[in-house]
């Protein structure tokens, strides 16, 4: 991680990490954390002004900008390995 890269954190203090389970949209609609946009590099290469989630959804996939503080992004639990 370079040093413009920054954690991306839910507002409950848990660090984001691929694969975990959310709920989105007034915490109504689950997801899972499919990438992280947490460097500028990242947010160009995908055209967008600010770090985020693209969370999966039953229907597709979203971004979810950090500065939502309206509606926040909900942790639910972390992504069970598979050993």
């Amino acid at each position: 991680m370079s040093q413009n890269d920054q954690l991306l954190r839910y507002a409950t203090g848990e660090v984001a990490e691929i694969g975990d389970a959310v709920l989105i949209e007034h915490a109504r609609t689950p997801g899972a954390v499919c990438y992280i946009i947490s460097s500028a590099q990242e947010e160009r290469e995908r055209g967008l002004e600010e770090p985020g989630l693209m969370i999966a959804k039953p229907f597709g996939l979203v971004f979810w900008p950090q500065s939502e503080i309206v509606d926040p992004v909900v942790f639910v639990c972390r992504k069970v390995s598979s050993q």
